[in-house]
Order: C-alpha cells, then sequence, then structure tokens
C-alpha cells in the first residue's frame, strides 16, 4: 500500500467501490485512512446524479458530507476545463469511450500531480494511476 508523499484523487469509480463495501473499496479504505485524500468536483456531481438517479438522496447526503469531510474537494480551474477537450480527444485516440467527465478527472489529476484511483477500464492504461483489480 502506498505510502509518504503520495497524494491521491479518488474517482467516482473509486467512491462508489468504497461505499459498496467491496474489495475494491477496501483498498480505498485503506487510502483514506492513511494517505492525502482528493475529490474532482466532477465526480461529486457524478455521484450526485448516481444516487438521485437510484432514488437514494438521503443516502446520498450523508456520503457526501463524509466525502467532504475526508477528502479535499478540487474545483474545476479554467486550465482544467480548457485543456480536458484536448485531453478527450487525445485519449479517444485509445478508447473511443472515453467521456468529457473522464477526460477532466484524468485532466485535474494531471494538473494537481496527483495519483488516480480508479477501477474504471476507461483509465486502465493511464500513467500514474493506482488501478483497483
Amino acid at each position: 500500500m502506498p505510502s509518504g508523499n503520495t497524494k491521491f484523487l479518488l474517482d467516482t469509480y473509486a467512491w462508489i467501490e468504497y461505499f459498496r463495501g467491496s474489495s475494491k473499496g477496501e483498498i480505498v479504505n485503506d487510502l483514506i485512512d492513511s494517505e492525502i485524500i482528493y475529490t474532482s468536483i466532477i465526480s461529486i456531481a457524478e455521484l450526485s446524479d448516481k444516487y438521485y438517479r437510484e432514488n437514494l438522496s438521503e443516502e446520498w447526503q450523508d456520503r457526501y458530507r463524509f466525502i467532504v469531510s475526508e477528502s479535499y474537494i478540487i474545483q474545476l480551474s479554467m486550465e482544467i476545463a480548457q485543456r480536458s477537450g484536448t485531453r478527450k480527444w487525445k485519449l479517444r485516440e485509445e478508447n473511443e469511450d472515453i467521456g468529457l467527465a473522464d477526460a477532466m478527472i484524468i485532466e485535474t489529476a494531471i494538473q494537481k500531480k496527483l495519483t488516480l484511483v480508479s477501477g474504471d477500464p476507461h483509465f486502465e492504461n493511464l500513467d500514474n494511476l493506482l488501478f483497483l483489480k
């Protein structure tokens, strides 16, 4: 398990696995307990959408408060927004299913020099990734 100066950006997938209590979520739990954790505002929006779509709005409120208390939230900067389109199209050369939200999260990790934590197959071949298996 990583430790030291590494800082981690948990993506939407990582948070979902954490809240499910899966074996992948256990890896995330260990990071939350021992490392410096960040979350993109984009993941907050994706999680909000997921919980409201699944009629779990009350559960979302508790989980939202937990995320905000356990991680630093990274806002979408002009630089991240400006570079996300280019990032998306570069990533689409290898995976045509990459969406703009994915590109924004990846660009956030790159800009902020964070290790992305995800099990999303779209991200599997990225550099500076802790892939949840």
